[in-house]
Order: C-alpha cells, then structure tokens, then sequence
C-alpha cells in the first residue's frame, strides 16, 4: 500500500491516480464531507444530544479508501484492455499477413517461367546472337512479375538472382546494384526451411534502411538451385494501415512493434516514438510504467499469437500511452443511447462487477441505516427528555448531520454508478474493436483469395494444356500443381481447372464430402461469370450460397478466367478458367474465435460469442451453434441496424448483451466493384452483460408528508417508521430507542407474530413483528432481508418494555394533539394496535397517520385477553436501575 493525499491506495495505483480525473473528483467531494463529519463530531459532543458521530466518520473515511481504490482499478483495468487489445491485434494481423506471404514466395519460386528465364539466361551466357532472344524473355518475364505485384499490392519488388547472386531481373529497374553479396542468397540456397525470412538493410535495397524479404531458391527439374527469387514486402505501407485502422484522430495511445532486442521497427508515430529507439519493454499481462524521452508512459507489450502453426519473426505489439493522457475518455457516451429501463437493468447487475466492488453500496447503506438510526433516536431522546441545553440547537444539528449523511451517501452513488458506466462503457469498447477486427481479418482473408485465383490463372501449365486438345498426361500435370499449390494454401477445400464448356479438367482432391469432379460440370453461376471475365485482373466469386462442390455446405467460391498463350496475354481468348473453394466452415470459424474478447489470462470470456451475416442478416458463420449458416435470427436484424453506432445491447432469449457491429469495407483494392455486394459482410461480436430481471410491478412506499405544527404545550412528537408497505406513529415519550436487530433470538412455537429476544441494556425483551398482521396484499416494496430490519423498543410503564421490528425510520413530526383522533378501545374486539390516528391540515394534501398505543401493542401481542393483563406473561420487568430512570 501506498498513502496518496492521506488515503491508502494500492501499489500499482500510486503513481497514476493522479492521473485519474474522475478519481479526482470523487476524492475532492468525499475531503470536504470528512471535513464536515470532523465538525458534526465535535458540535454532537458539545450539543448533549448524545449522538457520537465517530463510528459513523471512521465508517466512512475507511470505505472512501476503499471505493477510490476501487474506481482506480477499473479504470486502470479500462486502460489495461484498450492498450492491450491494440497491441495485440496489430502484431496478430501482421502476422496474418505475413503468413500468406510465406506460401506465396513458395508457390512463386516454383513458377516455370522462372525456372525457364533462368535456363535462357544460361544457355545465351557470352553468346551475341541469342541477346535478342533473351531480351525479350527478359521483357516478358518482368511483365509477368508486374502482374504479379498489380495483384498482389502488397509487393514493392520482386528480384530474382542466379546462385552467386548477380540480378538476372527485378521489377523495379530504378535499384542499381547488378550483383548481392547479402548473406540472405546463400541462406536461401542452403536453407532446410521453405523460405527465408529477412528483416534489415538489404544490399539490393539500398534506399531503405530496413527491408522486410521473403526469400527462395528457384531450382530446376532434377532439384538442383540455379537462382533465388526474393519478394520484397511492403513493410511500411502495411504498418500504417494498420495503424490507421487502430487509432482515431482523438488518440494519443503510440502504436508499436518492436523486434526481440526490444527495438523499435514500426512506429504510428514517428515523431514520438522513432524508429530504431530500444525501449525498456514490459513484461507479463499487465500494464506497466516507463520512461522514455523524459516523458512517463504506460505500456502493454503483446506477443504474437501466430496463425496456422506461423509465429511470425518473433515481433511483439506494444503500445505506449502518455500517462496524463491515459484515462481521459468519456465513460457514459457509449450508455446514453440506451433506454432507461435497459441501462437500470445493467447497472443493478451483480454479475459485471466483482464482490469487493458490489460490497461498498451495501457497506454504504449499512453505515447509513447506522446514522439514520442514531439521528432518530437523537431526536427521540430530545423530544422525550428534553436534555439538550438548546434544543433548536440539537434539533438544527440532527438535521445537519442527517442532510450529511445524504450528500455522502449521493456521493458513494454517484461514483458507483460512475464505476459502472466505466465498466460498461469497457464491455461495449471491447465488443466493437472485436467486431473490427474480426472484419478486418475477413476483408483481408478474401483479398488473398481474389488475388489467388487470379494469379494461379496465369499459370502457364494451366494455359499449355487447355490450349490443345487435353490429354490424360496433360490432365495429370495441371492436377500435380494444383496439388502442390493445395499444400501450400490450406484455407481451401479444392482447386479446379475447368474448360471452357465448364467442365472440371483437374482438381486439387476435395476435402469436404470425398467426390471427384474431373469430367463433371458444377453448372454454378460463378463458373459462367469465370469464362466472361474481361482480363486478367478481373474474378468472378459466387454468394456465400450451399455449394455441390462443399458437400452442399455454404461457402465463397472464387474464379479467374484461363487465357491462351499469346503476346497480348491480358486479352487472349478464354479457354478455360481456375476455380478455388474456399473452406469456408473452419476458416471462418478460426477468424470469429480468434476475435472473440479475452481476459487477462488469455481465455475467451465466458459467453462471448461472435457471428458473420450479410446484407439481410442471413447468418454465415457463428460461434454459437443456436445460429446456423443459412439462418436469419431476429436479433441478426437488430444488430445490423446499430452498425451506425458501432455497438448497443440487445435481449437474447433472458439476457443482454453488449454487440459491437462492424460491416465490410475492404483492403487495398480489394471490397469493391461488381463483386463487392456478393462479399458484403457484417460481424457481430457478442458479450453477455446480465439476466433480463424481471419487471417489478412494485411501487416504493413513500414515507407520509407529515406537517409540523408550532411548539407548544398541546403540541406532541411522533415518531414514525415503516413496517412493510405502511407507514406508522408512536409517542416520542413512549419510545426508548431503535436498535439492530442482529442479535436477535428466535422462539419456536412462540406464534406467528413473536420474532424472539433481543438484550437491551443487559435484560432480554420480547420483540414482535406486527407484519403479518396487516394482510398486505399491495404490491409494495419491503424489507425482505432481517439484515435491514431494526427493533424499537417501547415503553410501557417503568416496569415493562417490548420491541417491534421495522423496516425503516421516518421523520419525528411535532404536531398539535387536536390533529389526533382517537379510535375506541373496543374496535374489533379491542384488538387494535392504533390507538388514533394523525388527521392532515384539512387542506387535502397530507396522508393520514396511524399511531399505535404501546398499551395495545401489549395487549394485543403479549396479553391475548380483551382487556390488558397488568402484568402480561410475555413482557419483562425492567430492572429497578431502569425503572428508575424512566421517572
């Protein structure tokens, strides 16, 4: 523990609740009420009043400890998810990325055209003649790359090399060096690994002062190396799209990733935070405190979570947050859209917040019964002894310390309530960044798959068989490369090559539902669009709609139309085209639980559940199996309208839940055009917040509005209080005091309306409880936990006293006696408890009051006669010292 501005705060709050404006506040309000309780003590002491003040300010000094340090946790609990859930996402989509890079420098190196240029350059190695020949290859080759990188944005070069590393050709001519001497040529040639992974300064590269490179070795037919090929990624402009999907112009969180020395290699802010600047990086799940710059931050780091066995190049997230700026948002703006009924419901929930957190309102409310109770019986002692030395005095100082215990116990609400919002406000923060992120993913994931389709149809292979007559060893040599390209790319169910009557000619081997195709015509929509395909850059992509070729399942298929070999290869005749079955059930699947919100150690929350619809919120993907592909749930018709906002809450079956709402809106080129509305998605992440409560049809009791009258000699106190739904009066004089009910000892077989003994001053009193016996059929709100409940004890004569529970204390009225009416004694048997009743002014706007006669009380409850015992069996004497008092 540590002291902060004379309040015991947690260590790890120290240093930053300062920081915490709303904190602040509630601390400044709840200084100035300890101010006050300081007084009121003293001023109690001095009045005579005997109400001591003391328990009731130590309570509440120690629960503002308690509830400041409360109010920072969640909101540095707030901050820890934000920071992290950035973090995070920015080095799992990263590595996504990189992912499907990894397969395509393999696929790529594998390319006959490659394989061939390289040969040519050989073959015309010192031979004038066959320059020409090679010159066009070399024109034609780079062609190909260029279509290559025109679908594949996220290329900026592509280089290829012989084995002693001089460049045989690159897409971009503007780099000047003929020959690499970087170590990664030799590492590709002897690498037992597909591919090598390079991130730094680069020989070939020399305007980039750090080059992330995926390299292969180009090998010929009998397996031997004659080349690398090297594709050169787009580091920095993937990085700031990134960013730019992380951050809002109102941000002041630094987006990081750092490598394994803890060196900075990518930066949303360059001029914070520079590239290449090492940073003393946090450990372990927990937000963290450094310095940097001479500037103190916050800071989450995030490792990668890799993605289909890829862990990436070892990067971690981290995010740095300027601590004066970490906890300066608006809790409640994400809450004032709900409606009253529903933000009640969340807020009363005992299941968001955590039993320390739920304890401090009932601590609150305990504390304040305990004030209220020694105010009432201030008063009552006051009214039946008249011992204060100034009585306006005492009875000015009740009320002030009574509106005391009102404003703190506001206070302890308001913060609550402002402890919930932020507890809220988190779940509905963290359901829309799932929602982003798991759209982002998605667009992502399909731009790879239109890029596929299109680039595997310029495989030359594919286009030498379909241009001839096919036979069954042309047949066998586009399926081996399908194959191949299927080990590679494992997010499909099958890879076809059809002609151009739409029958399948090869396949890569399905697997969902085992048929073979070749021979066969799908007859889908898709395969028509496929063959009308303009040029090269053009696909075609079914609706996510049951396929035959996915066992009748739904899923996206994509094509990309075959064109004979010729000069003009972008607008050559179709003949035949490529088809890819996305595997859609699993892949999406992935994607959905790799979004869903986790805690701190890592598991999906409880609940959580997220969903793919499209346009007319059809279901196509879903982690809960109560939605099914195909399906379209109403509350999917709900959530589509909050995409506006971003999140809301939303009734499924008994519960609400948070959803964050994000719909499609592409990658790089990919997301729009004529095949944008077949793809259009929305994702819907779910987080349960509470039980659906049940309507209370109850109505509060409301305490009567009981005039006071003028002091004076036919002037009489009383003291009321409330059993059940019913507001009652007693005497002042006939009142000793009320005291809790804890303590309190059952008698079995006693009766119904006996609740047991209480000590009271060393001697046990018979206690009653007069709630069964007003047949209270309203729908009225009561004290149904004892906890709550305090005994009165009366006073019958100097000899006897009883007590009756209640359920809360009212005003203590002065009220001229001639408001009283009295009732006969033998009403109903002379069985009433009432023995008149408080008439209002006559104007119409008061309630009438019933006051009970203790006499009565007694009768009725300890008596059992019609006429009152003089001395009933279940009353106790009060012991002489008391009696004597009583005088």
């Amino acid at each position: 523990m540590a002291q902060y501005k004379n309040i015991e705060v947690d260590a790890e709050l120290a240093g930053v609740i300062r920081h915490m404006d709303n904190v602040e506040e509630y601390r400044e309000l709840l200084r100035n009420l300890q101010a006050v309780w300081d007084n009121l003590t003293m001023l109690g002491q001095l009045s005579g009043t005997g109400t001591d003040m003391s328990g009731t300010r130590h309570a509440f000094a120690g629960l503002t400890g308690t509830l400041l340090n409360q109010l920072g946790h969640e909101e540095l609990r707030k901050c820890r998810q934000e920071m992290s859930a950035k973090a995070q996402v920015a080095i799992d989509i990263l590595v996504r990325n990189l992912f499907e890079r990894t397969a395509d420098i393999g696929f790529l190196a594998c390319d006959a055209d490659i394989r061939q240029f390289i040969g040519k350059v050989r073959e015309c190695a010192g031979n004038v003649l066959l320059a020409r020949d090679l010159a066009a290859a070399r024109t034609q080759l780079r062609a190909r790359f260029a279509e290559y990188a025109a679908k594949y944005t996220v290329y900026s070069d592509i280089v290829l090399t012989d084995t002693d590393g001089h460049i045989l050709l690159r897409l971009d001519e503007a780099a000047a060096p003929a020959q690499s001497h970087d170590a990664l040529i030799a590492d590709a040639l002897t690498t037992d690994a597909g591919y090598v992974e390079t991130f730094r300064a680069v020989d070939f590269l020399p305007a980039q002062t750090q080059s992330l490179v995926y390299s292969c070795r180009v090998c010929d037919d009998a397996g031997a190396a004659i080349g690398v090929l090297s594709l050169v990624f787009r580091f920095d402009d993937e990085m700031q799209r990134i960013f730019d999907g992380l951050l809002t112009a109102d941000d002041w969180a630094v987006i990081l990733v750092v490598d394994a020395d803890h060196r900075v290699i990518a930066s949303s802010d360059r001029f914070h935070i520079p590239l290449g600047a090492r940073l003393p990086c946090p450990d372990g799940p927990e937000v963290q405190r450094l310095r940097f710059a001479a500037r103190e931050y916050l800071a989450m780091r995030c490792p990668s979570r890799g993605y289909q066995g890829y862990a990436g190049p070892g990067w971690c997230g981290l995010v740095m947050m300027p601590v004066e700026h970490a906890f300066a948002r608006d809790a409640a703006a994400p809450l004032r859209a709900l409606g009253d009924a529903v933000r009640n419901a969340i807020m009363s929930s005992p299941t968001l917040f955590s039993e320390q957190l739920r304890r401090i309102p009932e601590q609150a409310d305990r504390i304040q019964r305990t004030l209220n109770r020694s105010v009432w019986n201030g008063n009552v002692r006051q009214s039946s002894s008249q011992r204060a030395l100034n009585p306006a005095f005492s009875k000015i100082l009740l009320w002030e310390i009574s509106n005391t215990g009102d404003r703190t116990r506001d206070v302890f609400e308001r913060s609550i309530a402002n402890l919930h919002e932020t507890v809220v406000s988190a779940i509905l923060h963290d359901s829309r960044f799932a929602a982003s992120l798991a759209i982002d993913i998605l667009d992502r994931n399909l731009y790879e798959r239109a890029n596929d389709c299109r680039w595997w149809a310029l495989t030359s292979v594919f286009r030498e068989v379909l241009a001839a007559p096919v036979d069954e060893a042309g047949r066998q040599r586009v399926t081996e490369v399908l194959r191949y390209i299927h080990s590679l790319y494992t997010v499909y169910a099958n890879l076809l090559v059809f002609d151009t009557q739409g029958v399948v000619v090869a396949e890569s081997g399905s697997t969902v539902g085992g048929a073979s195709w070749s021979g066969r015509a799908p007859g889908e929509d898709w395969v028509r669009r496929t063959l009308a395909l303009d040029d090269s850059q053009a696909w075609a992509v079914s609706a996510f709609a049951p396929s035959a070729l996915y066992g009748n399942a739904p899923t996206y298929i994509y094509g990309a139309a075959l064109r004979a070999p010729s000069a003009g290869d972008e607008k050559a005749a179709v003949i035949g085209g490529v088809g890819i079955v996305f595997d859609s059930a699993p892949q999406l699947l992935a994607m959905l639980r790799d979004c869903l919100p986790r805690g701190a150690d890592g598991a999906v929350r409880n609940g959580c559940f997220a969903a793919f619809i499209d346009g007319d919120a059809q279901v196509i993907a879903c982690t809960d199996e109560r939605w099914r592909p195909g399906h379209r749930p109403p509350e999917a018709v709900e959530a589509l309208a909050l995409a506006e906002d971003g999140s809301g809450v939303l009734r499924i079956d008994d519960q609400y839940f948070a959803v964050g709402v994000a719909n499609s809106h592409g990658y790089r080129e990919y997301g729009s055009g004529a095949n944008a509305a077949r793809t259009r998605v929305t994702a819907l992440v779910f987080m349960p917040l509470c039980a659906v409560a049940v309507q209370s049809t109850e109505t509060p009791c409301v305490a009567p509005a009981i005039r006071g009258d003028a002091s004076g000699d036919d002037t009489v106190e009383i003291a009321t209080f409330r059993v059940g739904g019913h507001w009652f009066g007693l005497r002042t004089e006939k009142v000793i005091e009320a005291v809790d009910a804890a303590g309190l000892t059952g008698v079995p077989g006693a009766g119904e309306t006996m609740a047991g003994y209480l000590m009271h001053d060393g001697t046990p009193i018979a206690v009653f409880d007069i709630g069964g016996m007003l047949h209270d059929d309203e729908s009225v709100a009561s004290a149904a936990d004892d906890s709550t409940r305090q005994v009165l004890v009366l006073r019958r004569d100097d000899n006897t006293r009883i007590g009756i529970l209640a359920d809360a204390l009212g005003d203590i009225p002065e009220v001229s006696t001639a408001r009283l009416r009295p009732i006969p004694a033998m009403l109903a048997g002379g069985n009433v408890l009432g023995e008149s009743v408080l008439g209002g002014s006559g104007d119409g706007d008061e309630a009438l009051l019933l006051v009970l006669g203790v006499e009565r009380i007694v009768h009725r409850l300890a008596g059992g006669g019609s006429v009152p015992a003089p001395a009933p069996a279940a009353t106790i004497p009060l012991p002489r010292r008391e009696a004597a008092a009583g005088r």
